[in-house]
C-alpha cells in the first residue's frame, strides 16, 4: 500500500489501512556531545505506528503470515508471553483482523500500571520475570504448550522469523530510504528482532554500516531489552547483524529517556538505553581515534537510534529510579489529603438564587459559618482568613474542620441534615463551597452562597427568619 498523504482511512476495511505501517518519523537530534565532530543523531521514531510501539510490526507481521497460512481464523485466540508491546500490539491487532481476541502470560515482576494497561486489550496470567525461552518452568515455554491446545495460536516472538522479517520488511528499508548516507544504527536487544531484521537489511544495502546492539547491565531491567546472558538461547541470527555490544544500566537508560522527553521526543526508558548505548559507542570511537572510518562521503557520520515505546506507563519508576532530585518538588503536598470531593457548579447560588431557593424549600437550612442571625453556626473561618482556595494551609484548616463537623457521626449535623435542603454561607463564599462540596459528597441536597456576605445578609435574614432550625 502506498503512503496515505492525506491520512484518511476510510471503507469497511479503514482500520486495517490505518494498521498498515506506511512510514515513521526519523528525527535528528539539534544537541549532542558530538555535535563539533560532524555527528548527526536521528531518533526513529516507532512511537508513531498506531498501537504506539515498535511491537507492531513484528506483531502485524506475524498475524499476517499465520493468516495466510490458514493457520488463525475468526476463533482464535492469540497467547503470547509478554508484558510489554508485542501483546499489547497483538490484543489490538486481533480485534482489528477480527480474531476472538488475546491472551497474555506476563511476569508477577510487571508493574500494576502496566498490568492494567495490558487489561485494557487483553486477559493476564501470572509467571516469573524474563525467564529463557528453553525455560520449562518460564511462561514462554508455557504460552508455546498452551498455544497447541484447540483454537489457541502462539506467534511465539522468540523462534517465530516473522519477527526479525518484518523489519526487513518495514523498519529497514524505511530507514534506508529517509537516510541513505546512514553510518551507525542502535537499538536495544530482547527479542533481538529489531536488531537483527533491521540490522541485516541495512548491511545487505550498506555493507559498512556498523550496527550497535544495547543490552540491559548485569542485574537490572528495562522493560523490552534484556542482559546480554539471556539472549543466547535465542535463536534469531542477531549475531550477523551486530557489531558492537553495548549494555547499559537502568540509572543511564531512564535519565537519558528523562532528557529525550524534556527535549521534546516521548519515548520510554528503552529508548534512553539506546540512545546511550550509541553515545558509549561513539565515545569509545573517539578516544580509539577510530570515529573518523565512519564517516560517508561528504564528511559527516549519521547515526539512527530507535524509540520503541511511550514513558507513560513507567511514570512512577522513572521516580524510584532517579530519585526525586531529577524532578522538580511538588508545592503544597499538604492538599492531597484533603478537599477530596466534586465541586458541582449547579449547586453554587449567587444572594438572589438563595433567596430563591430557601423560599421553594420547605425542608430548609442554613448553616452559617458567620453567625448570621436564625442560622446553625460553625465557627470555621473568620473574615481575614486568607482564601482556602489560594492558601494551602487554610484549605488543609477548614476543609478538615467542615469534613469531620458535617460528617454523617457528628451529633450536631449528621442526622439532623438528612431530607433538607441545605445552603452554606460565609463571608466571602469561599469557604461556603467547600461545605457544600462535603455536604453533596454525603448525598446531601446542599447548596452555597458564592457572594460576599454584605451582599446577601438582608435577604438571608428576611429567609432564614422563616426556616426551622435544629
Amino acid at each position: 500500500m502506498s503512503p496515505n498523504l492525506n491520512n484518511v482511512f476510510s471503507g469497511k476495511d479503514a482500520l486495517a489501512q490505518y494498521y498498515n505501517p506506511d512510514h515513521n518519523p526519523l528525527v535528528e537530534l539539534p544537541d549532542h556531545p558530538f555535535v563539533d565532530d560532524n555527528v548527526h543523531i536521528y531518533a526513529k521514531m516507532m512511537t508513531y505506528l498506531p498501537a504506539a510501539n515498535v511491537k507492531l510490526l513484528p506483531a502485524l507481521n506475524m498475524l499476517l503470515h499465520a493468516r495466510e497460512s490458514g493457520r488463525i481464523n475468526s476463533n482464535t485466540t492469540i497467547i503470547e508471553y509478554s508484558s510489554g508491546s508485542t501483546v499489547t500490539s497483538l490484543g489490538i491487532l486481533s480485534r482489528v483482523m477480527g480474531l476472538k481476541g488475546a491472551t497474555a502470560y506476563v511476569s508477577n515482576k510487571t508493574k500494576k500500571a502496566k498490568l492494567d494497561l495490558l487489561r485494557f486489550f487483553l486477559k493476564l496470567f501470572g509467571g516469573p520475570g524474563q525467564p529463557a525461552p528453553t525455560d520449562t518452568n518460564g511462561g514462554i515455554y508455557q504460552a508455546v504448550v498452551d498455544g497447541e491446545k484447540g483454537d489457541n495460536f502462539n506467534p511465539s516472538q522468540y523462534i517465530n522469523e516473522m519477527n526479525y522479517n518484518a523489519h526487513q520488511r518495514w523498519t529497514g528499508p524505511q530507514i534506508y530510504k529517509q537516510l541513505p548516507n546512514i553510518s551507525v544504527f542502535a537499538t536495544g536487544m530482547g527479542t533481538t528482532g529489531t536488531i537483527t531484521g533491521t540490522g541485516l537489511y541495512l548491511k545487505s544495502v550498506k555493507p559498512n554500516i556498523v550496527n550497535v546492539g544495547v543490552c540491559t547491565a548485569p542485574g537490572d531491567l528495562v522493560h523490552g531489552p534484556r542482559n546480554f546472558s539471556l539472549l543466547k538461547s535465542i535463536k534469531f541470527p542477531w549475531r550477523e547483524a551486530i557489531d558492537c555490544l553495548e549494555d547499559v544500566s537502568a540509572f543511564e537508560s531512564y535519565r537519558a529517556s528523562l532528557d529525550l522527553n524534556r527535549n521534546g521526543l516521548l519515548c520510554g526508558p528503552s529508548s534512553g538505553l539506546a540512545r546511550t548505548g550509541l553515545y558509549n559507542f561513539l565515545k569509545q570511537r573517539k578516544q580509539d581515534g577510530t570515529l573518523d572510518s565512519l564517516r560517508s562521503e561528504d564528511g559527516s557520520i549519521n547515526c539512527v537510534f530507535m524509540c520503541c515505546d511511550l514513558p507513560y506507563q513507567y511514570i512512577d519508576e522513572y521516580v524510584e529510579i532517579l530519585g526525586e532530585e531529577a524532578f522538580p518538588p511538588i508545592r503544597d503536598l499538604n492538599l492531597l489529603d484533603v478537599d477530596r470531593y466534586t465541586y458541582h457548579p449547579e449547586a453554587e447560588l449567587t444572594a438572589y438564587e438563595t433567596y430563591k431557593k430557601l423560599s421553594s424549600s420547605k425542608n430548609a437550612l442554613v448553616i452559617d459559618i458567620n453567625h448570621l442571625p436564625n442560622s446553625i453556626s460553625l465557627d470555621i473561618s473568620h473574615v481575614n482568613q486568607p482564601n482556602p482556595f489560594y492558601d494551602s494551609n487554610t484549605m488543609v484548616d477548614q476543609w478538615t474542620k467542615l469534613n469531620t463537623r458535617l460528617s454523617q457521626n457528628d451529633a450536631e449535623f449528621g442526622q439532623g441534615l438528612q431530607n433538607k435542603t441545605v445552603v452554606v454561607v460565609c463571608y466571602t463564599g469561599n469557604t461556603s463551597k467547600i461545605g457544600a462540596s462535603v455536604l453533596r459528597n454525603r448525598g446531601i441536597d446542599a447548596f452555597c452562597c458564592t457572594e460576599s456576605i454584605a451582599s446577601c445578609l438582608d435577604i438571608m435574614q428576611t429567609a432564614a427568619a422563616a426556616t426551622p432550625r435544629l
